[in-house]
């Protein structure tokens, strides 16, 4: 779509924000017939994302069925979410409300095409706001799909539609009549986000990459340690934002704990996406391919062991086996760039201290898990770590009860919750007076 198109669009959204706006319990109705429809064509849906972007099947369908929860979350709790807050001032009666923007611009990437867009479009819809969405050129159908879900159900024409189109659409939804923008995505893609929003005087949430810790401290349960390493770090194909993508394990457990995790992960079935049997379809693109054999292939020169897998499988498709491996070095580009691929690097440390630090050095900031019987460590250690998001004896999931989102070069702002509500609307104090009296014209 060039510029005029995306435009048009954007003034379609904002004739339908006057409407949509207005009456919670109608926006509340539409949205129950959006979770109907979900529920009724998760199979369908996931079948377009595995064919676009390769991820199993089985998780397409788990992302769908997600994407239902969080709307249906949204539609139970959202007027509560966002109800008038009273103040106690001076004045006679003070209170703050929560207003809608308006049309919120949204630029979403292809690794869970579905969640990703409506995670955000959940609190922002029930907000009142409405929504233009730019997929990615990967999950362009995907895309599609999710305008055609809400066509589907009833919804007014309008308040959630599809661009089509690459970077410049992308930078025309920016430079538009939008209120606001919402990006995911690579830390170098949001940096220029963040400068176009800017100098449009736009507000935007970034949320970007990670490179998130997972920390086995030598009282955990190495068995659920090893299991939720699996379960952490080849999650869609190891291409997740909150995937554990750095291990550091306290010497006195790291043997049992690299036993199990090598002994779980052999037993991953890498295949057909389209099978339910399937545990770990293929890699996005070759591009990404090629970036994955390229950060491990610098480990091996730089003195990595390869404890499992390592290469690519010789096969059609873009496959790469399940890899764990350790003597991961500083210089090494798998200890500083975010890994999106099924690579684990594992770091043997003497204690809590130092894999507190290593997980510290970093530039992200986005999530980490920790492990350990003991809560009351674990909780001074949670506080310790640089990172938006937590987890205890769990790897790391996005919840619509709870906020979402990073700092440093994993972002700002939040997403989910009652605090990723708030970010898409206007905070309007209102006081009441009855008289005027001087202290009131002191800025």
């Amino acid at each position: 779509m060039d510029r005029d198109g995306v435009f048009a669009m954007v003034a379609k959204a904002k004739t339908a924000y006057n409407e949509w706006k207005k009456d919670y319990e109608r926006r509340r109705s539409y949205i129950y017939n959006l979770v109907e429809y979900l529920k009724k064509n998760k199979t369908k849906l996931g079948k377009v994302a595995t064919t676009e972007m390769g991820k199993a099947l089985k998780e397409s369908i788990g992302e769908v069925e997600k994407c239902a929860w969080a709307l249906e979350f949204y539609a139970d709790n959202g007027d509560s979410l966002i109800s008038d807050e009273v103040l106690n001032t001076d004045a006679r009666k003070s209170f703050l409300t929560f207003e809608p923007l308006g049309v919120i611009g949204s630029i979403m990437p292809w690794n869970f095409p579905y969640w990703q867009a409506l995670r955000f479009a959940a609190p922002s819809l029930m907000a009142g706001n409405v929504i233009v969405m730019k997929p990615s050129r990967v999950t362009v159908q995907s895309g599609i799909e999710i305008q055609k879900a809400f066509t589907e159900s009833g919804v007014p024409e309008g308040i959630f539609q599809t661009v089509v189109g690459s970077v410049d659409s992308a930078n025309h939804l920016i430079d538009s009549d939008i209120s606001a923008v919402t990006f995911t995505g690579s830390t170098n893609a949001g940096s220029k986000v963040g400068q176009r929003a800017a100098s449009n005087l736009k507000k935007c949430v970034l949320e970007l990459g990670g490179n998130d810790p997972f920390i086995v401290l030598d009282d955990a349960i190495i068995k659920e340690a090893a299991e939720g390493a699996t379960k952490g770090r080849f999650i869609n194909c190891g291409q997740s934002c909150v995937a554990s993508k750095r291990f550091f394990v306290v010497e006195s457990v790291a043997d049992e704990f690299i036993e199990l995790f090598i002994k779980n992960t052999s037993r991953l079935r890498v295949g057909d996406p389209m099978s339910m049997e399937t545990d770990m379809g293929p890699i996005s693109s070759r591009e990404s391919l090629n970036t994955i054999s390229g950060i491990v292939e610098d480990a091996k020169q730089k003195g990595a062991e390869i404890l499992l897998g390592g290469s690519e499988i010789d096969r059609k498709g873009f496959f790469y086996k399940p890899t764990i491996l350790t003597n991961v070095k500083p210089d090494m580009r798998i200890a500083r760039e975010e890994t999106f691929g099924p690579v684990a690097p594992i770091t043997i440390v003497k204690d809590e201290d130092e894999a507190v630090r290593l997980s510290n050095e970093s530039e992200f900031g986005l999530g980490a898990s920790i492990w350990t019987r003991n809560l009351a460590k674990a909780e001074k250690i949670s506080r310790q770590i640089e990172s938006g998001i937590v987890s205890v004896n769990n790897v790391v999931i996005s919840d619509p009860r709870i906020p979402f989102g990073g700092i440093k070069h994993s972002g700002f702002g939040r997403e989910l919750s009652r605090y990723g509500m708030l970010e898409f609307v206007n905070l309007k104090s209102v006081r009441f007076y009855d008289n005027l009296t001087p202290h009131h014209f002191v800025e």
